[in-house]
Order: structure tokens, then sequence, then C-alpha cells
């Protein structure tokens, strides 16, 4: 795979679910057994790589894996690809790494942000705090963060209806969801992003230049950055492309888009099927080399995921997306199995395999 030319100078299948992986955005295969050998999560490049080096800093976070993995490039002025996760905890950790290679967060010059969840621009205020550094991040993930919250309340209203979600339950999720827009956006204020990408937008940072692609599934916006250090091909994958598990469907939550967050994955997957990586660098789990491999995994979760959410439908009859889900795992729990069951009930019209007819106001789904 090549960059463009041109680039930017700023001015599972169990019949319910095991818990995931990550609560609530991983799913579908194992945690890492504690006993994983250590090596395997070194960042640095192979053996003969003449690039910069890269280096692993991991932040704490309260669900399973129990870390968020952000990576410092130590090119020509230092950038960092994602922030951490926030609050004070997360600042400390993140101070802690960068301190282990003779930085401060005022030393870093280059910020890529991902996505906004809040365990990868947790701290990206907090740069911003102490220094002045340039920061970078999809197009499409900003002006979702500049988003009317009423606005983004009335979706969401609208859409958990659709899926039904019952009404006493429906009030917290709509809350849920503005909380998490106010609370990214206060992590990763929109005005204070410098160049906002565009999908295959190739870029300069600290001199390496790096290839913004977009990712969508996991979350609509999110982009895995592409880059070439010294003679390794390496992406910096984010929530993308993960081992030994896949990150969930989150896609939009319930706002628009919530249909699509299974399509929208197998898309992200079937697109990275046409590129190839020496090294990828995850936002959770080790390190990895076997590109080509997890990416075919992940398409295999999707697969029994489809699988399973059409064995309960059959199960159950006609219903929605909520039941289907409730029925599958107990989602105030794994709330996430939600956002990709309402995904897979759709896919599952998609391709034939379900239909589906509104009644009241409420989709409902049968095999």
């Amino acid at each position: 795979m090549a960059t463009r030319p041109s680039t930017r100078t700023p001015p599972a299948r169990p019949r319910r679910p095991p818990t995931p992986t990550r609560t609530p955005t991983m799913t579908d295969h194992p945690t890492p057994p504690d006993g994983t050998d250590r090596d395997d999560q070194r960042a640095e490049p192979g053996d003969g790589a003449t690039g910069p080096p890269v280096h692993r800093i991991e932040c704490t976070v309260d669900w399973p894996p129990g870390h968020v993995a952000c990576y410092l490039v130590d090119a020509a002025e230092p950038v960092l690809v994602d922030a951490g996760a926030p609050d004070e905890r997360g600042e400390t950790e993140l101070r802690e790494g960068l301190a282990d290679h003779g930085l401060t967060p005022a030393d870093i010059e280059h910020v890529l942000v991902t996505h906004p969840h809040t365990d990868h621009d947790g701290q990206v205020s907090t740069l911003l705090d102490v220094g002045d550094p340039t920061v970078y991040a999809p197009d499409a993930a900003i002006t979702r963060l500049e988003r009317d919250p009423d606005e983004l309340e009335a979706v969401v209203e609208s859409n958990a209806e659709v899926v039904g979600v019952p009404e006493a339950f429906r009030s917290y999720v709509v809350s849920q969801a503005v909380e998490s827009l106010k609370r990214n956006a206060r992590y990763c204020p929109p005005d204070a992003v410098d160049v906002r990408l565009a999908a295959g937008e190739a870029f300069d940072a600290g001199g390496v230049t790096f290839e913004g692609v977009h990712c969508p599934g996991h979350q609509a916006d999110q982009f895995a950055f592409a880059a070439t250090l010294g003679d390794e091909r390496v992406l910096f994958s984010a929530d993308a492309v993960i081992e030994p598990f896949r990150a969930a469907a989150l896609h939009a939550g319930l706002d628009s888009g919530t249909f699509d967050s299974v399509g929208a994955s197998y898309r992200c997957y079937g697109a990275l099927e046409a590129y190839d990586f020496d090294r990828v660098y995850p936002g959770h789990g080790p390190v990895f080399t076997d590109y080509v491999g997890a990416v075919e995994r992940s398409i295999e979760s999707l697969d029994d995921l489809l699988d399973d959410a059409e064995a309960t439908l059959a199960e159950l009859g006609s219903a929605p997306a909520f039941e289907v889900a409730s029925t599958r795992a107990d989602i105030t729990e794994q709330p996430y199995v939600l956002f990709e069951t309402i995904g897979a009930c759709a896919e599952l019209v998609e391709r034939g395999r379900a239909t589906d007819r509104m009644a009241d106001g409420v989709r409902l789904f049968s095999v």
C-alpha cells in the first residue's frame, strides 16, 4: 500500500456472550492471559529498522484488558498517537510514561487523535494546557463533537423508540449519549484541533508522513494512522484491528447510523484487506505482526455475531433489536451488546437472512 503522493503540513460466538474484554467496547475473544510475554508487546520497530523508535505508553482503564495504549514516535519533533485515559490517574501515567523516555507533556509537538472515545483523547486538554502541540483529528469526529446536544438528544430518543428500548430505560440511554458527547468535547476541545483530516489524506507530523485510514464500525469517524518507519510499514490501529479480540461495533451508538454498526464494521475490514503492514500498534492488547490474520479473525467474529443474532431471532420470532440484545446478554452489564445487536439485525435484513417491519413506531425483525 502506498500513501497519497501529496502531504499536508499544518499551519464470537457463544450463545450468551462472555464478559467483554473491554466494557463496553471489546468483545468476542479472551483477554491476553496474565502471563503474556511482554516481548510480544514491544513497541519498537523490528530488527534492522532505521526509522524513529516507537514507545508504548499504557494507561489504566477500569475494564478488561485493564489498559489503553498510546504511542510516542520519537521523531525529529515528538509525536504522540492518541493521548491516554482521562482524569488524574491517566495524567499521572502519561507523565510517567513520557518521563521514561526523557520527555514531559510540554515536549510533545504533535498529537494524533484516532477517535473521540475518552480512553483515547483523555489527555489532549492536558497537553494543550502545558504545551502548544499541533493537534490532528478526523474532520468528521470533530464535527461530531461540535454537535448541538439538544439535537443529539432528539435523535437518540427517536432511535431508542425504534429499536424498542423500554420507556422506563429510555431517559437513561439518552442521558448517557449526551453526557458522552459533552465529556469528549471537554477532553478534546474541537476548537483546539489544528488539522482536521479527510479520509485517505497524507500529512506530515514531526518529519513522518502519516495517512489517515477511515475505520468505522467501532466508532463511526475513527481513523487508523499508517506510516513507514525505516524499513517497516506500520499501522497505529487504535480500536480497528486488535489482537486477540475484536473491538465492539459501537459505531454511532443510538445516534444516526445506529443500524449501520455491523455493516460499517464489515466495510472497514473489507477495506483493510487491501493493505499490508509489518507491525500493528493497537489501542488495546499487544503490539503484533500478524496483520492479515487479525483482519481475517475480526471478519470471522462478525460472521459469528450474525449467526448468533439470527439464532436468537429464530427463538423469539418477531422482535425489536432491544429484545434480541436482552436475550443474548444482560445489557445493563454489557451495553455494547445492544449496539452490536442493532447492527446485526439490520445486516441480516440487508443480506436477505431476516425481514423487518414497522409496528407502532418500533422496527421488528424476524427470520
